[in-house]
């Protein structure tokens, strides 16, 4: 079963939304499923620059896909015939690319010139160059293709590829410099040379993108497990894979002088009955897993390797070019992984512990960055700071009702994130975001356990403009002239006529521990050519080489850089999802996910007004005691900001920086959404419980949460975080589902990472980490969220909710169009923000004169649950919600 749909807003509804969007976007198909018929590229190459790590969903007949694929027909007309798989990998590698408008982009080794047409309709304000050293191919490509903003020519891409130095301003290298590399006779000093002058052809900031294939364990020897299938064809295309592994074995890389080709196999006794077991390097089991499934082509493309540099090797490779590497990480796709590697193999290191899935490609962004420019921002030693001096405060607050000790960290900050933003003359919504701000401590040392997927950043992070909230207050309000006097000192930026700070929704990353509540401004602006470095920043990012620069951005451009995992901030989705909903704009999403859900009758169901009621009443049952719970820790350290001097690495600056880690638990938190069915509609499940943060600043605790959990040390990557989460709900291992890329709960505090799952469960009455999950209709909570205007929401919980139903809603009943959720979602208090006839400027109109009041919010309610005879039944049928 399979489901897509758009954003809405709200704050709890956006945390939930992020939550239950990721839930049902990355979600990969049950193990088990009937594997898809491999259709064969006529070359292995063409395979691998067409989809590999995607091609799946090119060969995908689910519904999912078409529908996905039919969305995209219709929202953009010039993509018209271009197999879905195409566009989507055209889409994942540009989402990584903030770029403006009137850049140029080189697509180096384009071939038939598909993917470079659909990236350049994809993005028309970008103008894309495929390069490609056949003749006959680009010919056929120009044929083929044509649009203003896209081009061909033929060249060398290792020697300058016929543009002139400093002329681009992004270069694409999509599965194409292990071609080089096998080329060279496996040298790669001249896939080093072919960086180099490659980096000479961009411009000063300009990007690089390099997806391809990296060794995860480099030298490592491994252990590879496989089903003892029949064999019955001693011809590569037709042997079982047990057999064909030994075949390529003694045959890998032919180009060497005779006799010398092949690799070290040896087989072990077997553990189990039917399968077979061999010790092989992993680098050659890496090999073969990635080539296996493509018979047709195995023994043309023998001569070639697809991994040559393990992912160290790749950030040496850039670092002396002057290249700020600003994110690489391995890459799962989970629906390759589903149908070529689950139940296929499986792989574990010489001691027996299991590796999980290799990743299916590995991807580096990297900038062009001048001498004396911050390439890298890493933790160096701990700080001999007095403690006195520490800003970052942990204690413990008691549950009076339940005796429960809670450590909370606070700090002397209270922030709000404003989004200047403006709408084009063509009705394209754009913000103005801060980019490069200076986060050292995504790069702090892990303390205990590993990073479950090997991403890692510069640094140099991307959110929202943080300005001091008391700051704000003397603007809100205010006449407009005092709107301007703030953006020109602290912004550096020109509101557009009568424009005030309009208010958005607040969020607690934290709301169990960190105490903060973050506010969201927006203000309307003018357009401002080039980037703007800010008039104000806070404290905590000052020290290093730079407080990085507002640029104005495409908000699409954002949201999907988030999509990819590019930006791991949760927060800056739901702000900006919020500003399309405020405007009666739709924000796209290329997300699909063949989810199952079977029907069950949950016994836990979530009512509404006891929870209006109980969270209407004044209660203050945390208490602060003396000491700490030993659940946090804050740390100390140096953080130093390098770059590059006179031909090498070198120090520019340094500073002390505090932040807080959980104690004796790894870095990784995983928060998981529940879902079901009953009816025909899906059942979303959280938890309704009590927390110390909401209490202190809105003098009642109660909220709804995903069901969340620090990930032991003894869980080391993806799959055993799923089999670990699988166990906790007492489900199959392939009821569960990653629900979206991994994003930092707050960088500004902790390191932490949330990873976010979806479990189809059964609705029982599971008791996994912190309480009974409670569920309710999907579409009923979409809609009555929107309605409690005034209520601060965890963004965790906001947040996967917004991906299950962006997944769950789109072209089913239970999408909300856009224009409800406008009128869901406006404030009272608010003035509405509408859209002239030709979205080319836009009017204020004036505000209703009174605030909902929360009888106002009940009668909404049981009017929204009224409309929905589902929703209606569960309502009915509810027991007083579980109250912590």
């Amino acid at each position: 079963m399979l489901f897509v749909f758009n954003y809405v807003y709200s704050p709890f509804y956006r945390a939930f939304k992020v939550l239950m969007w990721s839930t049902l976007k990355m979600c990969g198909p049950p193990v088990g499923s009937n594997p898809m018929k491999v259709k064969k590229f006529k070359t292995l190459s063409a395979g691998h620059r067409r989809a590999l790590g995607l091609r799946e969903e090119a060969e995908s007949t689910s519904a999912v896909e078409s529908e996905a694929t039919r969305r995209y027909y219709s929202r953009h007309q010039n993509l018209a015939g271009i197999p879905g798989h195409i566009i989507r990998k055209a889409w994942f590698t540009t989402a990584h690319l903030l770029l403006p408008p009137g850049s140029q982009v080189a697509d180096m080794g384009c071939e038939d010139g598909a993917m470079t047409y659909a990236m350049a309709a994809l993005n028309p304000h970008i103008d894309f160059i495929g390069v490609d050293m056949d003749k006959k191919t680009i010919a056929r490509a120009r044929d083929a293709y044509s649009l203003p903003n896209l081009s061909f020519q033929t060249a060398d891409i290792s020697k300058g590829a016929g543009f002139e130095k400093g002329s681009l301003d992004g270069i694409i290298n999509s599965f194409i410099l292990h071609e080089v590399y096998s080329n060279s006779r496996y040298d790669d000093r001249h896939v080093v040379r072919t960086l180099e002058s490659q980096f000479d052809l961009l411009r000063q900031e300009g990007l690089m993108f390099i997806r391809d294939y990296a060794l995860h364990h480099g030298g490592e020897y491994v252990l590879m497990e496989m089903p003892d299938t029949a064999n019955h064809s001693t011809e590569p295309e037709k042997m079982s894979e047990t057999e064909l592994l030994i075949w390529y074995a003694e045959k890998a890389r032919p180009r060497e002088d005779p006799g010398c080709h092949g690799f070290f196999l040896e087989e072990l006794p077997a553990r189990f009955p039917k399968t077979r077991l061999f010790r092989l390097p992993y680098k050659w089991a890496y090999e073969f897993i990635i080539r296996k499934d493509d018979r047709a082509r195995f023994k043309a493309e023998m001569h070639k390797e697809y991994a040559f540099f393990t992912e160290r090797e790749f950030g040496r490779s850039l670092r002396p070019l002057g290249a700020r590497a600003l994110y690489t990480a391995p890459h799962w796709d989970d629906m390759l992984i589903s149908k070529r590697f689950d139940g296929h193999f499986r792989l574990f290191d010489e001691n027996g512990q299991p590796l999980g899935a290799p990743p299916t490609s590995f991807l580096v962004i990297a900038q062009k960055m001048g001498e004396r420019k911050s390439l890298n921002l890493q933790e160096r030693r701990t700080s001999q700071k007095s403690q006195a001096q520490n800003k970052l405060r942990v204690a413990a607050m008691r549950n009076d009702r339940t005796g429960r000790l809670i450590d909370i960290v606070s700090r002397d900050s209270d922030i709000t994130e404003i989004i200047p933003y403006r709408v084009t003359e063509d009705g394209h919504l754009n913000v103005f975001i801060h980019e490069s701000l200076p986060r050292g401590i995504v790069n702090a040392i892990p303390r205990t356990g590993r990073d479950l997927d090997g991403k890692r950043w510069s640094g140099h992070m991307v959110e929202a403009l943080a300005i001091p909230t008391d700051i704000i207050h003397t603007v809100e309000n205010s006449e407009p002239k005092e709107t301007v006097k703030f953006a020109r000192d602290y912004l550096g930026l020109k509101p557009a006529i009568e424009s005030f700070m309009e208010q958005g929704s607040s969020y607690y990353p934290a709301p169990d521990s960190i105490d903060e509540m973050i506010k969201t401004r927006y203000l309307r602006i003018v357009e401002r050519n080039g980037p703007i470095v800010p008039k104000s920043v806070m404290e905590d990012i000052t020290g290093f080489t730079s407080t990085g620069q507002l640029r104005e951005v495409s908000a699409q451009h954002i949201l999907n850089a988030i999509s990819v995992g590019f930006i791991p901030n949760a927060r800056l989705e739901l702000q900006i999802l919020a500003l399309f909903e405020k405007l009666g704009l739709e924000a796209e999403a290329w997300d699909e996910c063949p989810l199952v859900l079977e029907e069950s009758d949950p016994e836990d169901l979530f009512d509404p007004q006891s929870f209006m009621k109980l969270r209407a009443e004044k209660d203050d049952r945390f208490k602060k005691v003396r000491g700490t719970a030993g659940q946090l820790r804050t740390m100390q350290s140096i953080f130093v900001d390098e770059g590059w001097v006179n031909g090498g690495v070198s120090g520019l600056a340094s500073r002390d920086m505090e932040f807080v880690i959980p104690d004796d638990n790894t870095l990784n938190k995983a928060v998981i959404l529940p879902l079901t069915k009953k009816s025909g509609d899906v059942m979303i499940g959280f938890e309704v419980e009590y927390m110390p943060i909401p209490q202190r600043h809105e003098g009642n605790g109660l909220t709804l949460r995903a069901p969340s959990i620090n990930l032991p040390k003894e869980v080391t990557n993806i799959h055993q975080a799923k089999e670990y989460v699988a166990n906790l709900f007492n489900v199959p291992q392939e009821n569960v589902w990653r629900l979206g890329e991994p994003y930092f709960c707050h960088a500004g505090v902790t390191p932490q990472r949330i990873f976010p799952f979806a479990v189809a469960t059964k609705g029982k009455k599971e008791r996994p980490i912190s309480g009974p999950i409670q569920y309710a209709p999907m579409k009923y909570m979409w809609k009555v969220i929107g309605r409690i205007l005034d209520w601060k929401f965890d963004q965790d919980f906001l947040s996967k909710m917004t991906k299950a139903y962006r997944r769950l809603g789109d072209g089913s009943d239970l999408h909300l169009k856009p224009a409800e959720g406008v009128d869901m979602m406006r404030r009272p208090d608010v003035p509405a923000i509408l859209h002239s006839s030709t979205i080319a400027g836009l009017d204020t109109a004036s505000p209703p004169p009174a605030q909902t009041s929360l009888a106002a919010v009940s009668i909404v309610a049981n009017a929204e649950a009224s409309a929905d005879s589902a929703g209606t039944a569960a309502v009915e049928t509810a027991k007083r919600p579980y109250i912590k």
